[in-house]
């Protein structure tokens, strides 16, 4: 039998097919003083780009969270996301918007999803952001705050991103592999994570496989910070896993099962998705190579 990471591995690769043809990736542009800066591949409108912030909440058991920023010609789009959270799909919120004391006074809907919440704001919001060092939802039950420290060296970089030609096909092999300027998701190794982490999440949910409090809190951190990106595939990711069917790691499994998950919480996304990618080429080296 196949190792539990190479048997998580190609589900989560089986999916991509499926995912291509309605979302495109997106490519990295420039990281500056915690903001990640990206561009959506084969998107030739004038704000193609996105800045996002992740971090972990001493302060609430090292909880997740997330935020994200971009432009849409007079418009600003802000989304959070809170490992705490769990929003039906498409709920609509109603919560006062605070920029650290200042409350912000434009209309907003809030729309939920999952550990998400999203919403458009004119792009007038800007001076505030660029001014502020925390984001406030204040709910009937308690605060959610979110720290955004730098934004301003994120959001030049955001426009300096906007402003960027696009890359040439023949320099972009995920661009030249999806030509159409859909939604977006951050690349297919990152698919391929969330991927392989719901099916973790599901092995500690319904085995009977050791875990600590410590690992299962690190499986929900990565899922939660990798979830803003999904949102566009989401249903199509737990769908096709769905149809692949799901079965507990065997006993003599237990091992490599431990191994998957230290992986999983301790590496990032992108080394999580190059370990993966290099066990698959190992193991197909290997059953190429000739019996003695």
């Amino acid at each position: 039998m196949r190792p539990f990471l190479s048997l998580a591995t190609a589900l989560s690769v089986a999916i991509l097919p499926c995912l291509s043809a309605e979302a495109a990736p997106r490519e990295p542009f420039e990281t500056v003083k915690g903001w990640e800066v990206e561009r959506t591949v084969g998107d030739k409108s004038a704000n193609p780009c996105l800045m996002t912030h992740t971090y972990e909440d001493k302060d609430d058991n090292n909880a997740m969270n997330a935020v994200v920023f971009a432009l849409a010609g007079d418009r600003a789009t802000l989304v959070l996301a809170y490992q705490g959270w769990d929003f039906d799909k498409d709920e609509a919120v109603k919560v006062p918007f605070f920029l650290d004391k200042k409350a912000i006074k434009f209309k907003a809907n809030w729309t939920g999803d999952g550990k998400t919440l999203r919403a458009q704001f004119p792009d007038a919001l800007v001076p505030d952001l660029l001014a502020a060092r925390t984001v406030i939802l204040r709910f009937e039950n308690g605060e959610a705050d979110f720290r955004i420290p730098n934004f301003a060296a994120g959001y030049e970089a955001l426009r300096r991103c906007d402003a960027a030609p696009p890359k040439p096909a023949a320099q972009s092999a995920i661009g030249a592999a999806v030509a159409s300027p859909t939604p977006a998701l951050p690349s297919q190794g990152r698919i391929a994570t969330y991927a392989v982490g719901l099916v973790i999440q599901r092995v500690l949910k319904d085995c009977d496989v050791s875990s600590t409090g410590r690992q299962r809190a690190g499986v929900e951190s990565r899922i939660a910070a990798l979830q803003p990106d999904m949102a566009p595939v989401e249903a199509t990711v737990r769908g096709e896993l769905q149809k692949k069917g799901f079965s507990c790691p065997p006993a003599d499994k237990e091992a490599e099962f431990q191994e998957a998950m230290r992986r999983f919480v301790e590496l990032s996304p992108d080394a999580f998705a190059a370990a993966m990618e290099k066990q698959v080429e190992t193991e197909k080296s290997a059953e190429a190579a000739p019996k003695p």
